[in-house]
């Protein structure tokens, strides 16, 4: 489930302090897819700095900027970027304090075990559209600068509405912008970077998301994943499904379910996408019984969800459905830019190969 913004930028101001305890800041150690439409899709080069209209040129990535620090393709995709470019998913498990809700080692463990599937089944599905991607996450190794656990000084609501409070946004915002980015970009070699922050409650799992007409404004963008699934029995952890579908929304793919907030679902739309793929990630992630299913993700990413994350230039019926690639692949927007904005003169967030 991916969620609009619902935090005003006012709060941003010091809501850092409610993150206490960052246990020294550091790192512990503790279905094959329809070939319709499957065209390859003309990947954006690096910036040669010809031309650009921007502030200044930064010599090691190879971009122009402007006075935010961000590159025109930055501005366009927020923190994640495409899943083109080698990217980064910073894991931050959040613990209430006070002895409220907490995450064993052992529970930590789990979600790793689940984080790797859903990963690895991304990377699997990409291959079927003739992308070998490349996310580095935590998988536990030591030392690895992608693990995180935190002491959050408030409640989380969880529940089926997953309405956090807007402090909580506030100071998640912060905690992603306050983390070590640069250290991060320099040892894998990208600038693109998600964060999955754990909930260690009861919720229904989503992700806040960087809009074509942010521009600077809320780049970093976050996947929050509850331990518990919100609509199953009270020991039923989150499936690597829900991790899987959450991250594909770090980078750019729509919720395809009636209800969706972006713009061009419709009720048609999702009935096109339960006949022609059933089976699509972004439409559920249940088993066909409404069962939750462990170890695997038995789900595909469908010719639609490819288009949107630029796997493949198109998809069998888009003809009517023009408005799903009125913006570029791998963006989300309001609808006030659509069909205004092209690739930005084939500028990237992040050397492709790197």
């Amino acid at each position: 489930m991916k969620q609009n913004k619902i935090f005003p930028a006012a709060l941003a101001a010091g809501a850092l302090a409610l993150l206490l305890a960052l246990t020294g800041c550091a790192p512990r150690v503790l279905t094959s897819p329809s070939a319709s439409g499957r065209t390859p899709f003309d990947w954006p080069q690096p910036d040669t700095g010809e031309d650009a209209p921007d502030d200044w040129y930064d010599d090691w990535y190879g971009q122009w900027y402007d006075d935010s620090g961000l590159t025109e393709a930055q501005r366009m995709y927020g923190s994640a970027g495409l899943l083109g470019w080698p990217s980064v998913l910073v894991s931050v498990y959040l613990d209430e304090a006070g002895g409220g809700a907490s995450w064993s080692e052992e529970d930590i463990a789990r979600s790793r075990e689940t984080l790797a599937t859903a990963v690895d089944w991304i990377e699997q599905q990409c291959s079927q559209y003739g992308l070998t991607a490349s996310i580095s996450y935590d998988d536990g190794t030591p030392d690895n600068g992608l693990f995180y656990h935190v002491s959050y000084d408030g409640r989380f609501a969880g529940g089926t509405d997953s309405q956090e409070s807007n402090a909580f946004y506030a100071a998640a915002y912060d905690l992603c912008e306050g983390l070590d980015t640069d250290a991060l970009r320099s040892r894998y070699g990208t600038s693109s970077i998600g964060f999955l922050l754990f909930l260690p409650v009861r919720g229904s799992s989503f992700t806040m998301v960087h809009y074509l007409e942010d521009g600077a404004d809320y780049y970093q963008e976050f996947s929050c994943l509850y331990r518990i699934d919100a609509y199953s029995g009270p020991e039923d952890f989150e499936t690597p499904a829900v991790y899987a579908h959450e991250i594909l929304h770090l980078y750019g793919a729509p919720d395809l379910y009636e209800g969706s907030s972006d713009y061009y679902v419709t009720p048609e739309l999702t009935r096109y996408v339960q006949s022609q793929w059933p089976d699509a990630i972004m439409l559920d992630t249940y088993g066909p019984d409404g069962s939750l299913i462990y170890g695997a993700v038995e789900k595909q990413i469908s010719p639609l969800t490819a288009a949107r994350l630029g796997l493949c230039s198109g998809f069998a019926g888009q003809e009517s459905f023009p408005a799903v690639c009125e913006t570029p692949p791998g963006v989300f927007s309001t609808g006030e830019l659509a069909g205004q904005v092209q690739l930005p003169g084939g500028t990237v967030a992040a050397r492709p190969g790197a």
